[in-house]
């Protein structure tokens, strides 16, 4: 819903992560993946699904996730996975830290369920290089510190549910700091896009003229 300026009323966004067995969607699967959804920024409802990837898992990924092949024996293979996490994702947009990697892998997925999606992809990362600058990194577990942000689990990175709690925290923190330079509450899906996109040094005037909206 969008007021008379365009400005939305309403904001939907699921905040999306997977751990997986390496980094190339083609040839690796997924183990894990949480999302939560959040109207008007608040999380309201939360999917969490440990996977079976069909395959032994690598040492490293278990030395950095804490997943062990026992955790993953009777689990649900990722293409029974897939329909569910599409049903409670609804085409709505999604936000992911450094969303590229969770894109891949949600599309590779879906595909080989015979399944695919729409869904818009928002990068807290990209995000808090515009609305953060000069941090000295932008890695989940460092942007956490930086912003000073506490979500449930506060000290556990690379497992899904972490980590989708910490987005969603580090996701209010940009939601705020938008606010603040523009006015706008619930901001439409539109320029939190352009706004990714834009040069770094645009972006100041990229804010300033969304305030005129307000």
């Amino acid at each position: 819903m969008t007021s008379p300026q365009g400005v939305a009323t309403t904001c939907e966004l699921v905040v999306l992560d997977f751990e997986t067995t390496g980094l190339t969607p083609v040839h690796d699967r997924t183990i894990e993946v949480a999302a939560t959804l959040l109207v008007n920024h608040r999380p309201v409802d939360t999917f969490h699904q440990l996977m079976h990837p069909g395959i032994k898992l690598p040492s490293f990924i278990t030395s950095l996730t804490g997943i062990t092949d026992a955790m993953l024996r009777g689990q649900p293979k990722p293409e029974q996975v897939m329909p569910r996490l599409q049903r409670f994702v609804r085409g709505l947009p999604i936000v992911a830290h450094n969303a590229a990697f969770d894109r891949g892998f949600l599309h590779a997925e879906l595909a080989r369920a015979g399944l695919k999606t729409e869904s818009e992809f928002l990068c807290t990362m990209r995000l808090a290089r515009r609305l953060a600058p000069g941090l000295p990194s932008y890695r989940l577990d460092a942007l956490v510190d930086a912003l000073q942000v506490r979500a449930p689990d506060a000290r556990q990175f690379h497992r899904s549910l972490a980590d989708v709690n910490h987005t969603v925290a580090v996701w209010q923190n940009l939601h705020a700091r938008f606010t603040e330079h523009t006015g706008l509450v619930t901001p439409p899906v539109g320029m939190w896009s352009t706004l990714m996109r834009k040069p770094k040094k645009q972006v100041p005037k990229y804010l300033a003229s969304l305030a005129l909206l307000t």
